[in-house]
């Protein structure tokens, strides 16, 4: 079978190859795609067939014939997957830049589908053999949380769900520019460009589109965001912040990649030039989900902490000239929570105290008056991964401390896999001949000082 399409060329259109042409502005075509198809005398311009580099104006007819492709279905790979959540009806994944969600043209493995199937498990099937269990999607560039649904009848709800904006979705952003107040609401209609059909842009007859925001850092030439999407169209926050002329760092495509700094004080031009250099991709990070459970009934909220290439390019905009505070180390324990220090020179790790009876809330914020005592911008969380590699209930309890972390401190927060450091420092304990009635809080500071020890010892080596 085949699909027509007819396309005018518009009065405002600049001339171009005809296959570069049809490969942008026809749904799901690529550039290569149509000039395969122009060869095989599948389009004609102005009712001729003509070659791939002949070039189209304004008011010019292209009509096409698009043969289907072959069946194609995701393979199952192997690849790493970090699951913040799950159950029986489903699972949200932490994913990472760079990684495609389902496979499309250019990208049909190493997606988020690929591993999702080659673990194994049940997937939902309404979204065919290439988005299995895909409700949502995720930028290639952008990293966090995606929920995944293993059944049918969940995909069905959870879809109802966000379109009903029943889904809270809560993003981080890293963003050029500065604000004269703290938050606001962004309400402009947005649908593709005219000039460039894989880009978004505001536009009168758009879909309504909705974004909140709030400054939670400001520097002098750039701000830390937080962002509560309330629709989700697609690259919204990009285009939104792009569209109030403060774009996303590392946004190629609208405005984040810079070329020069003119806008910027002469004294940190220098700075921003670093930081731009070091915005790969879009400095955007779906932080939160929360939202009802639609097989339980539940309340579902989901948290991760920022990865490390958003923590590094906001520990640059804080410290220009490097991390160079002291280093606090966290054993986050079921009833303690054990709190270590590193010395000035971030090399040596020592025992510093053991907190109790506190909640995630109230213990980052009582390590955070810590680090603020004790001049540290960074703090480790001992990160219990299983032997397997695999995440259970203490590793996602260390995720979500981590975040209070960030939200309650200025420091940058490192997840360190502490496995068998508790273990280490029972042993070190009784060979110190202490007794077992006064070991609980020390051990907790002891295993706090192996992890932040271990992290110490791997940063001397990358030096």
């Amino acid at each position: 079978m085949k699909r027509r399409i007819a396309l005018v060329v518009p009065d405002d259109a600049s001339p171009d190859r005809l296959d570069h042409y049809l490969g942008v502005h026809a749904t799901d075509l690529s550039r290569t795609r149509a000039k395969e198809i122009i060869a095989s005398g599948l389009v004609t311009l102005n009712g001729e067939r003509v070659k791939p580099s002949h070039i189209v104006l304004p008011g010019d007819r292209i009509e096409a014939d698009i043969p289907e492709l072959a069946h194609l279905s995701a393979d199952p790979e192997n690849i790493p997957l970090d699951i913040c959540y799950e159950d029986e009806h489903l699972l949200v994944v932490n994913k990472c830049a760079g990684m495609v969600v389902h496979p499309a043209p250019g990208s049909y493995s190493g997606t988020l589908v690929n591993a999702l199937v080659g673990r194994g498990g049940e997937l939902s099937s309404l979204g065919g053999s290439l988005r299995p269990g895909i409700v949502h999607r995720l930028d290639r560039g952008t990293s966090g949380l995606i929920v995944v649904a293993k059944t049918d009848e969940v995909h069905r709800r959870l879809s109802a769900m966000f379109e009903a904006r029943e889904v809270e979705k809560t993003y981080l952003a890293l963003v050029w520019g500065v604000f004269d107040r703290t938050a606001g609401t962004i309400e402009v209609p947005i649908g593709r460009r005219r000039s460039d059909r894989k880009l978004m842009g505001v536009v009168p007859d758009g879909r309504t589109a909705t974004t909140g925001w709030r400054v939670r850092e400001q520097f002098p030439y750039a701000a830390f965001m937080e962002i509560d999407l309330k629709t989700g169209r697609t690259h919204q926050i990009r285009v939104h912040m792009s569209h109030i002329h403060r774009p996303v760092m590392g946004d190629a495509d609208y405005g984040g990649a810079r070329s020069s700094f003119g806008d910027v004080p002469p004294h940190y031009r220098r700075q921003a030039e670093r930081v731009n250099g070091r915005a790969t991709h879009q400095a955007l990070f779906a932080r939160r989900l929360a939202f009802t459970h639609p097989a339980t009934g539940a309340p579902v909220a989901v948290a991760t902490p920022m990865p490390d290439d958003f923590a590094d390019l906001l520990a640059l905009l804080r410290h220009p000239e490097g991390e160079t505070g002291r280093v606090i180390g966290i054993d986050p324990g079921e009833a303690r929570i054990g709190v270590s220090l590193s010395d000035e020179g971030r090399y040596l790790a020592s025992s510093l105290e053991t907190l109790s009876g506190l909640d995630d809330s109230s213990a980052a914020t009582r390590i955070s008056e810590i680090a603020d005592e004790h001049g540290a911008d960074t703090i480790v969380v001992g990160y219990p991964i299983r032997m397997d590699g695999t995440v259970g209930h203490r590793a996602l309890r260390s995720r979500e401390l981590a975040v209070e972390l960030e939200d309650a401190s200025s420091c940058r927060v490192v997840l360190h896999d502490e496995r068998l450091t508790s273990a280490l420092a029972e042993r070190v304990m009784k060979e110190k001949g202490e007794r077992k009635r006064g070991r609980k809080g020390r051990v907790d500071q002891i295993a706090a000082s192996a992890i932040l020890q271990g992290y110490l010892d791997a940063q001397a080596i990358q030096r």
